[in-house]
């Protein structure tokens, strides 16, 4: 059983999400299993955001929501730390640090 954190500590240093996947690296090394995948995810836009009005009557008129399909990048890492500290799953969305989550006891 998995609990949700928002940070945890890589030696003297904390990890925290939002933060990138080159610094996790630097300041965790290597984790001990990563896996990659891609999802489609619909994200909602406003229409006029994508396609600017030329005028004001213009505006009013493309205010209705357009939904954009997107690709997602999730990668997934898993520190195991030995049988005295929990095993941390990192969840990485497009490079950035989504999710923490702390696992049971290493092996």
């Amino acid at each position: 059983m998995a609990a949700d954190t928002s940070d945890i500590r890589c030696g003297t240093r904390i990890v925290s999400r939002g933060d990138r996947k080159f610094d996790v690296l630097a300041k965790c090394g290597e984790p001990t299993y990563r896996s990659t995948r891609y999802e489609k995810r619909i994200k909602r836009d406003l229409y006029r955001d994508l396609f600017p009005p030329r005028d004001l009557r213009e505006s009013e008129q493309y205010r209705e929501p357009l939904f954009v399909e997107e690709l997602v990048e999730v990668e997934e890492w898993v520190y195991n730390l030995g049988s005295l500290q929990f095993v941390r799953y990192l969840t990485f969305e497009n490079g950035v640090l989504a999710n923490i989550e702390l696992g049971d006891y290493g092996y």
